[in-house]
């Protein structure tokens, strides 16, 4: 398998985040009549479409948990590790990952919302822990 084929849910994670980004934003500007209104988002919060908050959270969201699959995805890559597994497993990730952007800016019910959270953490502890049993049984 060629090995940069594992960086390409990468890119494409930092894609849809850059994606979520542009929403919010526009959402923000939208309906804030002064740019002085976002000194402080404490100030403005609260003027704001629920769903232009919970873009604003999904964005916020997008710097958690996705920065330990940066990490175990370059971890793998420098280690000579990729494999169609950890292919599968990445781009099933990221699949999850949009999928509960998408849910956050739309129905929001949280129930629903961790059960796809937690699928796609699913795949990353998998990820993790493949590395893991690699190091200790090399």
């Amino acid at each position: 398998m060629d090995q940069l084929a594992l960086l390409t849910p990468v890119l494409t994670l930092i894609i849809w985040t850059f994606i979520i980004f542009l929403i919010m934003a526009f959402g923000r500007v939208s309906f804030m009549n002064n740019p002085q209104d976002a000194a402080e988002s404490k100030d403005y919060k609260d003027n704001l479409p629920a769903w232009v908050n919970r873009t604003a959270d999904n964005y916020n969201h997008l710097f958690e948990q996705p920065t330990l699959f940066y990490a175990v995805v370059i971890y793998i890559f420098l280690m000579g590790n990729s494999d169609l597994t950890h292919l599968v497993l990445a781009w099933g990730y990221v699949l999850f990952r949009a999928i509960h952007s998408v849910y956050q800016l739309t129905h929001n019910k949280v129930k629903w919302r961790a059960t796809i959270f937690g699928i796609g953490g699913a795949f990353l502890l998998i990820m993790i822990a493949r590395e893991a049993i690699s190091l200790l049984t090399s």
